[in-house]
């Protein structure tokens, strides 16, 4: 059979300072794939997400006119798992991004809740994500 169509047309790569945050406490205990549009919600977000720290970092500032931040949560994994949006295009009228769930074959065996948020270009369409699980580079 043909290979499938790829998960969307004009798939960018997620730019390393779009990344606003990344954590692996429990502030999201279980699998979570949310879009942030606007700032209450957004300040709501960040406290969750940064109530396990000593000292909560400043809510990064978000232009909602101009950028969405999405939220990926992988539910509890193991110390050493991660979570990452690695792309986002559009499809069929969508805006697709695409996340990777990377288990880390040598992890200790801790529980560990990893969760990501990213800032990406607005769009007021519909957001599908794609789920991609991958073992990190080093596991045979």
């Amino acid at each position: 059979p043909p290979p499938p169509p790829p998960p969307a047309e004009n798939l960018l790569a997620v730019e390393p300072d779009a990344r606003l945050y990344y954590d692996d406490v429990p502030s999201f205990p279980d699998s979570i794939r949310y879009v942030i549009r606007e700032s209450e919600t957004w300040g709501n977000i960040w406290a969750q997400a940064t109530r396990g720290q000593a000292s909560a970092p400043p809510l990064p500032v978000v232009d909602f006119s101009r950028s969405i931040v999405l939220l990926v949560g992988a539910g509890k994994l193991r110390t050493g798992d991660q979570i990452h949006v690695d792309s986002v295009g559009t499809r069929n009228g969508r805006l697709v991004a695409v996340v990777r769930t990377t288990v880390d074959c040598h992890s200790i065996p801790n529980a560990a809740y990893p969760f990501e948020l990213v800032r990406v270009k607005r769009s007021d369409r519909p957001v599908a994500f794609v789920e991609r699980r991958a073992k990190a580079p080093d596991c045979e």
